[in-house]
């Protein structure tokens, strides 16, 4: 979705995240702050590859020809809820 590859150095996302930083140091430091920041930040990075391993798989799936749309039995229900039949 493009969050792995945002610059989180940009001058909008510092003010954000120094004010998310001012937010959290209310009740803790701005070092637990600014911490955990960096370990979202590298879960959005984690998450990216994950869903770039992800998609190449279903492309080589389809590319292969193994890979077939849902069969209309198996089909989410119909008010869009992922409830199977």
């Amino acid at each position: 979705m493009g969050m792995s590859n945002a610059d989180r150095g940009a001058p909008l996302w510092k003010e954000k995240r120094d004010t998310w930083v001012s937010v959290c140091d209310d009740c803790h430091s701005p070092r637990f702050a600014r911490e955990n920041l960096q370990a979202m930040d590298e879960a959005c990075k984690d998450a990216g590859l994950k869903y770039t391993e992800t998609f190449k798989v279903a492309e080589n799936l389809m590319l292969d020809g193994m890979g077939e749309p849902m069969p209309k039995d198996l089909a989410p229900d119909w008010s869009g809820q992922h409830i199977w039949s």
